[in-house]
């Protein structure tokens, strides 16, 4: 097998030595290499392949926000880390289109480690590079217009609140994973990742989120559908049910905010394929529509990818909760998640199966035939799926 070949770089010679003791251990598993400055990354990049780069922010000359700048550009399949001990917003704001992940100096060897194999893991959903690099060079999704505007006089009225901006927030998976990209950042600091729209719109400020969405400008509207066959209004209308449906098939709080976040990206995987594949994914609707065949499958069988695989490697890349990027991943394939928890994972799953023909208005599907009972009964929640399917046919009934 390959090693994972690790690229570094900071102008500081000591921090490339600390880092070199830190990981001595990695030896044997990762090829590492080391870079003072900008210019010497890019020569050793050209020299040979680098599967994750991990640059300081502040550096002479070529500064990490510009480096990684150029990587994506250039090499677009790299992922991209920033570890430095300056967190200012502005700094943050210009590594966010460009930046991957962002952790804090001093690192711990341990949650450096795991970064970088997160990054690893992720990206070993696709193996093929002309898909990674497709994925590599998006710096946003596009939001849906009217929900971008909302947002927008929101942020600039005084007299709102955390509280309203959340509410819009939630109703837009774009806007969801970049407010959860950041906050997750180490710009925030927090011990443990955050899953939830609404905490994590919290933690960021009323300033933050006005910097994200005015300053960096990351919820670009989308001047047109990319395909005949593809609506962002539909597809919003969508998540946005199924996420009703999963958060109300838990009592616990924290546990209902993770499942509602988790719905609500379910499909942002669609977005990605049809920005980078207009015609194929053009294709792969009409086929779809005619034969009457699962989308994933026939994504899978004209691209080679379908849009779990897509959607599951952005977010990842962009450092949300594996938890959520777990889901996103196997929502159609559950079974494949074999042990651990995996309620998050059971009530995305049911939510999207038994909310989906009330949402595209078609007609009433079998959704027993589409459901993953084995994994339902695996994971001991099929006792459960009464209740659930009672829940998710009245929030069908209020959405109709």
């Amino acid at each position: 097998m390959t090693k994972l070949r690790v690229l570094f770089v900071d102008d500081e010679v000591a921090i490339l030595e600390g880092l070199r003791n830190l990981l001595r251990k990695e030896r044997n598993r990762w090829d590492m290499a080391f870079a003072s400055s900008g210019a010497q990354a890019l020569a050793e990049i050209e020299k040979a392949r680098v599967d994750v780069i991990v640059s300081d922010m502040r550096m002479p000359g070529m500064d990490g926000a510009t480096l990684l700048a150029r990587v994506k550009a250039e090499y677009p399949s790299v992922a991209r880390l920033i570890l430095s001990g300056h967190a200012e917003q502005e700094a943050v704001l210009r590594a966010l289109p460009v930046a991957h992940q962002f952790l804090s100096k001093p690192c711990d060897a341990s949650v450096l480690r795991s970064a970088i194999e997160r990054t690893h893991r992720v990206s070993a959903l696709l193996d093929d590079d002309g898909i990674r690099s497709i994925i590599g060079r998006l710096e946003r999704l596009p939001s849906v217009p009217s929900t971008y505007l909302e947002l927008t006089r929101a942020a600039a009225d005084p007299k709102r609140s955390i509280a309203d901006l959340a509410k819009i927030v939630e109703t837009d998976p774009a806007m969801c994973v970049k407010v959860l990209q950041l906050v997750n950042s180490s710009y925030f600091g927090l011990a443990q990742r955050i899953g939830s729209v609404r905490h994590a719109v919290a933690y960021m400020g009323l300033e933050s989120l006005k910097g994200l969405v005015l300053s960096a400008n990351v919820f670009a509207a989308m001047e047109s559908q990319p395909t005949p066959h593809f609506s962002l209004e539909r597809l919003q209308e969508s998540s946005l049910h199924a996420a009703r449906i999963a958060r109300r098939l838990f009592s616990d709080a924290r546990k209902a905010d993770e499942a509602f976040t988790a719905a609500l990206v379910h499909d942002i995987g669609k977005i990605v394929l049809a920005l980078g594949f207009r015609e194929e994914f053009e294709r792969v609707a009409v086929d779809a529509q005619v034969s009457g065949r699962p989308v994933h499958l026939v994504e899978k069988e004209i691209l080679g990818v379908d849009h779990c695989e897509a959607g599951a490697y952005l977010l990842g890349m962009w450092g949300l909760p594996f938890g959520i990027v777990e889901t996103v991943a196997f929502h159609h394939t559950p079974s494949l998640i074999s042990d651990g928890p995996r309620d998050i994972l059971a009530a995305v799953h049911v939510a999207d199966v038994l909310g989906d023909s009330a949402c595209y208005g078609e007609p009433p599907i079998d959704s027993g035939s589409a459901l993953d009972l084995k994994f339902l009964e695996g994971a001991g929640i099929a006792g459960d799926l009464p209740e659930w399917t009672a829940i998710a046919e009245e929030e069908s009934r209020r959405a109709a």
